[in-house]
């Protein structure tokens, strides 16, 4: 195993201050010192790469350009873009000394130290993941669009925003290849995408991570919490990963979730606070209501998160 972290991300460079977030979360609970980057991107400048780099001095960096790198045509939609493929291209384009990593959504927050899930034990299995709490078959739905295509219905379908892969499995069985495959095939029925082909190809092959560690948007949403173990509402009084799965993201301020604070807490530690907020047209007032409500309604975990603004209200 390599003596470094592998941390791994995929997207373009209109989310640079949203994977910004995310590293500068990342180093707040894990050294710098210990991880190696890996960002399969399209559209990053170099302003853009250096501002980001500065973020984890010590860390390593590989960027990836996926521009030349064939993936197949979809169409994008909701807040699901192309750059989600980009992960897919870990097996052929991940450097050789990369044998294993953990793969990170560019729309989250870390709040422990990632040396935990690195040290996980896949017991056999190419992919650690969590369930998707959206998909969950449980809920009363129409859309468990997952059947399909699926040899055995008593599977659980996996959220791939935060996985620990056996890359080197990946490559000898050609995974991500038959992941690209399938959606060369079907991709106008796969409205998750590659998210759909990683849980088509791995079916029942992944082992669970603690479900700490990928705490999901719908589990917040008190109307569906009866429909969750108890394992999984007790994760959201401890998470060690706040994803902010859907279209509702915390630059955008659109809906609510409780956990939106730790998001431009992050921020904050890097060059873009002022630009994210100046796009969305988010006031420092409007951040300053975010913060008191963030202090009223946070869970008792959450004590020693957040608790004085000015660092986000600098400048």
């Amino acid at each position: 195993m390599s003596d470094r972290i592998w941390v791994a991300f995929g997207c373009d460079g209109g989310f640079a201050p949203h994977l910004a977030a995310t590293i500068a979360s990342v180093v707040r609970h894990t050294p710098a010192n210990r991880l190696h980057f890996l960002i399969l991107q399209e559209g990053f400048d170099e302003r853009q790469r250096a501002s980001i780099q500065s973020i984890a001095p010590g860390a390593e960096f590989t960027w990836i350009d996926m521009a030349d790198f064939e993936l197949p045509e979809y169409q994008v939609s909701n807040h699901i873009t192309y750059a989600t493929l980009f992960r897919l291209g870990l097996e052929q384009l991940a450097p050789e000394a990369c044998k294993r990593l953990i793969y990170l959504d560019a729309d989250l927050i870390v709040m422990a130290d990632l040396q935990e899930l690195w040290s996980i034990d896949l017991n056999g299995a190419t992919i650690g993941g969590v369930p998707d709490a959206g998909l969950c078959k449980d809920i009363p739905s129409d859309a468990h669009h997952w059947l399909e295509w699926v040899d055995d219905e008593d599977g659980v379908y996996m959220n791939a925003g935060v996985m620990v892969i056996d890359l080197d499995q990946v490559r000898r069985d050609a995974g991500f290849s038959k992941a690209l495959d399938f959606i060369a095939e079907r991709g106008a029925d796969l409205p998750y995408q590659d998210q759909d082909a990683i849980n088509r190809v791995y079916w029942n092959q992944w082992t669970w991570l603690p479900l700490e560690w990928n705490v999901q948007r719908f589990q917040f949403i008190k109307a569906f919490q009866k429909y969750f173990s108890g394992q999984s509402l007790a994760a959201l009084k401890n998470p060690k990963i706040v994803h902010f799965t859907g279209p509702e993201k915390p630059w955008s301020m659109e809906g609510y979730h409780s956990w939106w604070w730790v998001y431009w807490q992050a921020l904050a530690d890097t060059p873009y606070l002022d630009e994210v907020r100046r796009a969305h047209g988010i006031s420092r007032w409007r951040l300053f209501r975010i913060w008191l409500r963030w202090l009223k309604r946070r869970p008792k975990s959450a004590s020693g998160q957040g608790n004085f603004p000015g660092a986000v209200f600098k400048g």
